[in-house]
């Protein structure tokens, strides 16, 4: 995989000293082999070739296959003109290697090369002489190859071959404010442009089998690294940039917000008092809806940003904080990267020079307008200069200053809205930093937050960059409106899945969207169903604006995603550990099938559960099935063989109250279940992890659960039809096995050679406090107790009858 990053010629510095800064400690020098006809650098497990005359760069990997070739030569822009690289010259230098490069024009550019872990490497090329206004870089497209990344994409596309676009964060509806000049091929490789402005791409749009890249920088950074698939690729990156951090438990609980009064829909933002969060919490409760997150928008703050509590909102947010703590919730503060003329803090940031600054040096006047919404509008010099270590500092501490009242984390708003000529710290301008300042945001309120907290805490910010959730938890995608249109739920799906390359494995969405309260009840179930199925599922539509089916509905999903506890912690030590996403594009788990590689609106949770979102009020759609055998989650006795595209449809008022959602044989999939709500089990369940699987007849499946305790591996394990074996590792916990036996009815249960009491009914088993079964023959499934062992154990099923 291969990484390439593009600087403006004020950040080139601090771009090489931060890469610098994440190689790891005593990485191995390069080695450097020139011939008369090409110079090749070598890392551990990878190989860079340039030819010296012409120029040509390709990247190897460690047995010598090309995984990228540039098409074309880099080009600088000088004088108006682009001038191509033309020639090589290899000189070695202090373990790194330096090239001399020489320009059509005559010119001359020092290109360094230096290693990016084992499998990449970074380089960084400067012109001498005339003053380099743009670059650009074009990469070969193989006949069949696909792109994703970018970021978080609004363009209703993951796969991007054959788009256009340009990325520079920017407000409105959607709320453009996490692209990443980044992306990672099918051919195994990513590259990244660590320029923080506008950075246009070119997809094979004008020409199929060319990738065209250009930014105003004054300096060519790059860095390549090579994977042996598109996972393996996104970890090596992130093992430099940055691996996500691990969110909590707790905020895979299900989030409720508030704009206003709670029971008026679409009430004034100055309308929010303390007493609606109680109100809201406890109107829950009664409705019988899990809730454990919620935060306080912009009333909470005496002035945008002083992170003083407003008596008008309360007078007392600890006391208010310890109320909802009691109900079980734990509370955020909304806030902003910028400062305003009516806060506490806005004269000694002006003094001190801790904002952005005008052109010309100047300091803003400090009034912003804000609408109806709270949104900000228009002036945004009031950006604290988060490139000033001084800066930095002092918003580090009022942030610090905050979580002594209580809160346990922040919702980020903005930081899409740096103006292009902004004057900042270090030369800086805003143009070279306006898309990469997400990442300074996060660092300061994650720094803050983990000093306080450890990682007991909860960040959630709109911008983002490559390597920011290093210092965040998770990631809300802005303001969309509640409809079916472009800049409604469907730019959400694809936003989340475009993200999913982009090291930010936690994803949120706001059901039911924002700009209209109440969304229409059709669009904020539609909306629910794909919601529920994210790590995060949030929303500020209270559900009783709407019908009361439409409530047990939310709260069938609510609890849906509560019992998948087990799951999303597990997934979320997977990502941390690894930077895989928890929701996954198809291409994600099957690059190998290239019927998957265009599939833009369907993901997996993990590798057990594919979800396919309804965009529109009509139960029916399209859905592809890779191969392998996948069971209706709604009637597990219907099952598919894949590959294959099928039509959902569910005739009836069912269609309304469902939506694609698949389970894949083999699937291991932890639950922690508390009621009887989705069906997986009963109020007796608490206290024990359920396992629902559904076994190969004749295959193995596996999954790592790491939730309470250290990991605990499981494996199941069909032979021929006869018999299932299911191995736990050691754990003291209790655990309830539902076990989908598609084929084949159970003549007897085992643990460890012991035979398991075969129980006359659901409701014997249920009270039973021993080990034992159940067999369900109408529904197909096994129930099995399991008391937890501080040594590994085996649970043997034998079988009568077999998959006809």
């Amino acid at each position: 995989m291969a990484v390439i990053s593009f600087a403006g010629i004020r950040c080139a510095m601090l771009c090489l000293a931060a890469l610098a800064a994440l190689a790891p400690a005593g990485a191995a020098p390069l080695r450097i082999e020139a011939t008369p006809t090409e110079i090749r650098c070598l890392n551990s497990a990878a190989t860079l070739v340039i030819d010296r005359a012409p120029w040509r760069l390709r990247l190897l990997d460690r047995n010598q296959q090309p995984h990228y070739a540039e098409a074309r030569p880099p080009a600088f822009q000088i004088d108006g003109a682009w001038i191509p690289w033309t020639a090589a010259t290899p000189s070695p230098d202090s373990g790194d290697m330096l090239v001399a490069v020489t320009l059509a024009n005559g010119a001359r550019a020092e290109l360094r090369i230096s290693p990016f872990g084992d499998h990449g490497f970074r380089l960084a090329a400067r012109a001498s002489g005339p003053a380099v206004t743009a670059v650009r870089g074009t990469a070969a497209l193989d006949p069949v190859e696909e792109i994703y990344g970018f970021g978080e994409m609004w363009n209703g596309h993951v796969a991007q071959r054959g788009q256009a676009f340009t990325l520079w964060d920017e407000s409105g509806t959607p709320d453009e404010c996490a692209y990443m000049p980044y992306y990672v091929s099918t051919r195994n490789y990513a590259l990244f442009l660590d320029y923080g402005g506008p950075v246009r791409f070119d997809v094979g749009r004008r020409r199929a089998d060319e990738l065209v890249f250009e930014a105003p920088a004054a300096s060519l950074e790059m860095t390549l690294v090579t994977g042996d698939s598109i996972p393996d690729t996104v970890r090596r990156v992130l093992t430099q940039v940055g691996l996500p951090a691990c969110p909590p438990r707790w905020a895979f609980q299900p989030w409720f917000w508030l704009m206003g009064d709670p029971n008026v829909p679409g009430a004034p933002i100055g309308t929010l008092k303390e007493e609606h969060f109680i109100e809201m919490v406890n109107r829950l409760h009664q409705l019988d809806i899990p809730v454990g997150v919620t935060w306080f928008e912009p009333p909470w703050q005496t002035a945008r940003t002083t992170f003083i509590p407003n008596p008008e909102f309360t007078k007392d947010l600890p006391g208010l904080i310890r109320r909802l703590g009691d109900l079980g919730v734990r509370a955020l503060g909304w806030t902003v990267p910028y400062t305003t003329a009516t806060a506490s803090n806005w004269a000694e940031a002006v003094s001190r020079g801790y904002l952005a600054r005008k052109p010309g040096g100047g300091a803003a006047d400090g009034r912003v307008a804000i609408s109806d919404s709270g949104e900000a509008a228009g002036n945004a010099y009031t950006y604290v200069d988060l490139y000033n270590p001084e800066a930095f500092a002092w918003w580090k501490r009022q942030i610090a200053a905050a979580l002594d009242l209580g809160l346990v984390g922040f919702k980020l708003d903005d930081g899409q809205n740096l103006p292009a000529d902004a004057q900042l710290h270090g030369g800086r301008t805003g143009r070279d930093v306006h898309n990469a300042y997400g990442m300074e945001y996060n660092r300061v309120f994650g720094e803050a937050l983990r000093a306080k907290y450890g990682e007991d805490h909860l960040l959630i910010p709109r911008a983002a960059w490559l390597g920011s959730s290093a210092h965040s938890n998770f990631k809300w995608p802005g303001d969309l409106s509640g409809s079916f249109a472009n800049n409604g739920l469907p730019s959400s799906v694809y936003s989340s899945l475009s993200l999913a390359f982009c090291g930010v494995p936690f994803v949120s969405t706001d059901i039911g969207g924002f700009q209209d309260k109440p969304a229409p009840e059709h669009v904020w179930i539609r909306w629910a169903q794909f919601g529920a199925m994210l790590p995060g599922m949030q929303t500020l539509h209270m559900p009783w604006w709407y019908s009361e089916p439409a409530q047990a509905h939310l709260r069938y999903l609510a609890w849906l995603h509560t019992d998948l506890i087990p799951l999303w912690m597990s997934l979320a030590r997977e990502a941390a550990a690894t930077g895989a996403p928890v929701c996954r594009p198809l291409v994600w788990t099957f690059q190998d099938d290239v019927d998957a590689w265009r599939v833009d609106d369907q993901f997996t949770v993990g590798t057990s559960l594919l979800v396919a979102p309804l965009m529109n009020p009509e139960p029916r759609r399209e859905v592809y099935l890779p191969a392998g055998r996948w069971f209706d989650f709604w009637d597990e006795a219907e099952s598919i063989e894949g590959p294959a595209t099928v039509e959902w449809f569910k005739r009836g008022p069912q269609g309304r109250w469902k939506f694609p959602l698949y389970v894949r044989e083999g699937a291991i999939i932890p639950m922690e279940i508390r009621n009887g709500v989705t069906g997986f089990g009963w109020a007796g369940s608490e206290g024990a992890v359920t396992l629902a699987l559904w076994p190969r007849p004749d295959g193995e499946g596996s999954f790592v659960l790491h939730d309470r305790e250290a990991p605990v591996p499981i494996r199941v394990a069909g032979r021929a039809g006869e018999a299932v074996t299911i191995a736990i590792g050691a754990s003291k916990l209790q655990y309830l096995l539902r076990v989908h036996l598609a084929d084949g009815t159970p003549a007897g249960v085992a643990r460890d050679g012991v035979a398991l009491a075969a129980l006359d009914s659901l409701e014997t088993f249920r009270a039973a406090r021993g080990d034992g079964w159940f067999h369900d023959p109408a529904r197909k499934t096994l129930w099995i107790r399991h008391a937890g062992h501080a040594a590994p154990g085996t649970i043997a099923i034998q079988l009568s009858g077999r998959r006809g």
